[in-house]
């Protein structure tokens, strides 16, 4: 019998690998199961539900504005899964960042060669540029943005506060 305890721990990049790897497959899984069982509107659903949970993570946004939104979706895509990320500029109003080499379309292409099943043609109008969207929406803020070659630019806005006068 081989004995597992005494195995070094994996290097950290290892252990990013096999965390994308398990994030993927959940969330291909879940993708899949959602459309094969319940249609692709279903998608929106769920979308919209992940927003929300999202969104609650952080009360920051009610004070900071597109800071902490635009700080998430840097950290996510650039330090998570090795996109090219650059912030513009960012402030509680506003903020516009620039997303090239996109980390998780190449997964998502990698995978797709090696004859893995995706459900969307085009993840990133299917499902990422919906989520997104939905998260800075649940957020307070307008979301905007441009699909380009391997990524995209986002545009994030805060949604003007209503006055004394307006309740």
């Amino acid at each position: 019998m081989t004995d597992i305890s005494n195995r070094p721990p994996l290097p950290a990049e290892a252990k990013a690998e096999m965390w994308k790897a398990m994030y993927f497959r959940a969330q291909a899984g879940m993708e899949r199961y959602m459309v094969s069982h319940h249609g692709y509107g279903a998608i929106d659903e769920w979308i919209d539900f992940s927003a929300e949970a999202t969104a609650k993570q952080s009360d920051r946004y009610r004070t900071e504005g597109a800071i902490p939104f635009t700080e998430n979706l840097s950290r996510i895509l650039g330090d998570c899964w090795g996109s090219d990320v650059t912030v513009r500029s960012a402030s509680a109003e506003g903020s516009e960042v620039d997303i090239d080499g996109c980390g998780i379309l190449s997964y998502r292409q990698d995978a797709a060669k090696l004859g893995i099943e995706l459900t969307f043609d085009d993840p990133c109008r299917e499902y990422c540029t919906k989520l997104q969207s939905a998260i800075a929406a649940k957020q307070d803020l307008t979301a905007s943005f441009r699909l380009k070659p391997g990524g995209c630019t986002w545009s994030f806005a805060r949604n003007a506060v209503p006055g004394p006068e307006a309740a």
